[in-house]
């Protein structure tokens, strides 16, 4: 891990092997099952759950994991940073070409600096190892304020790897086929404008187990470096969060805030700004 920091800074993202082991994955895996079978906020047809630091305790653990601990002192190059609080799972979702920053609503001063150093991690739980269907990012573009500059770089990762990327980075997951943008078009036809709807939920899910054969899933949270950057991702983010998810929580639980806290990481109270 000596040279991540350069990495990152350099490419905006960096990928690190094996850092959960198989039956930590496993565990991972059965959370976000369980959760998926009652609860989630449909969009776009697949299933997300945002700000599930603060209203599921069941995923506190990998926050506080020493080696996500270590992996985020690697890519700082120092011991204190912040929990932004962020933190979502998604189930069968897809995105085009964008960048993490809110088109510019989560920042409050000029952010593409070398200051800005919001980090998020995402994990996932299919093997994208060969199939070409994992995260693609376009390389060095966290310095670029658009979404076309940067050489294309598709990641092969498998379960239990890990990709850390700056917020800022222009990047993409697997992109909707024609199928999928179809059940998209029928959809705002019939005044579904951003896929709500639980039928065509159900129905993409279907056609996404008989294309690839299992849901495809991923979870992603977010540290920053202690600066103006960071609080302004943490604050707006956990608006939009509130938003999304329809519940008015925004406090970690106290034990999670320890732990962190405990091993040198700050965390947020929004009660203030919110």
């Amino acid at each position: 891990m000596t040279n991540l920091k350069e990495q990152i800074e350099r490419n905006g993202f960096v990928v690190i092997r094996d850092l959960f082991s198989p039956e930590e994955m496993k565990r991972i895996q059965s959370s976000i099952d369980t959760f998926f079978e009652q609860k989630g906020v449909t969009y776009r047809y697949g299933l997300t759950q945002p700000n599930i630091a603060v209203e599921e305790e069941e995923f506190s653990w990998v926050f506080s994991h020493p080696k996500v601990l270590e992996a985020y002192r690697a890519v700082f190059g120092q011991e204190d940073f912040v929990f932004t609080s962020h933190a979502d799972i998604h189930h069968n979702m897809g995105f085009g070409w964008h960048k993490d920053d809110g088109k510019g609503a989560y920042f409050t001063t000029p952010y593409f600096t070398p200051e800005c150093r919001v980090y998020k991690m995402g994990v996932y739980m299919n093997d994208h190892s060969m199939d070409g269907s994992g995260l693609s990012v376009r390389v060095g573009s966290h310095l670029i304020d658009n979404l076309t500059d940067g050489e294309s770089v598709s990641l092969a990762t498998k379960p239990g790897d890990v990709v850390i990327f700056d917020v800022r980075i222009t990047h993409a997951g697997k992109e909707y086929d024609v199928v999928e943008r179809g059940l998209l078009k029928v959809g705002r036809m019939l005044g579904d404008q951003n896929g709500k709807s639980k039928v065509g939920r159900r129905v993409r899910d279907i056609y996404c187990g008989l294309k690839n054969g299992k849901p495809k899933r991923s979870f992603f949270f977010t540290f920053g470096a202690p600066n103006i950057h960071t609080y302004d991702f943490s604050r707006e983010n956990m608006k939009r969060q509130i938003a999304q998810s329809g519940r008015n929580m925004y406090i970690l639980s106290k034990k999670l805030s320890d732990e962190l806290t405990s091993q040198g990481v700050e965390t947020l109270r929004f009660e203030k700004e919110l």
